[in-house]
């Protein structure tokens, strides 16, 4: 009889390291093949203004600005990502924005993913998500 148990808490255990895999895949998968195809925009001003923006906001989250690239995308809709030390903000954030502590909001807002090693933490729990797979 104890074994049943032990069992059921095994196979309960697999399913739940392969969905929680399955879901770490596809996070980072998705959001890294989507950073490597991203229509980028360059515009020489607004690259300049929005890393002005972003100068005091790596120091103070104790990030070299000079580390993290800042890349815009063309994309309408308001939105920005992290993927490894690169900024990805999307032009519908900047045409949108009613003021600039908007875009300075989300500038900080992803700038706290990067110092809080948020993708990384992603990377550890896939690694130990394998592993609870493979050992289940």
């Amino acid at each position: 009889m104890l074994s049943r148990p032990k069992s059921t808490i095994a196979r309960t255990a697999r399913a739940f390291a392969t969905l929680s895999l399955a879901a770490v895949v596809a996070i980072t998968g998705s959001v890294n093949a989507f950073a490597q195809n991203v229509p980028v925009v360059r515009d020489a001003e607004i690259e300049a203004l929005v890393r002005d923006y972003a100068r005091p906001i790596f120091k103070a989250a104790g990030l070299s600005g000079d580390a993290i690239n800042i890349v815009l995308v063309n994309d309408q809709s308001f939105n920005a990502f992290v993927a490894g030390r690169r900024l990805f903000i999307n032009t519908g954030a900047l045409m949108t924005a009613e003021t600039p502590n908007e875009i300075i909001g989300v500038i900080a807002h992803e700038a706290g993913h990067i110092a809080g090693g948020h993708q990384q933490k992603l990377r550890e729990q896939l690694e130990r998500a394998k592993t609870m797979a493979i050992l289940a």
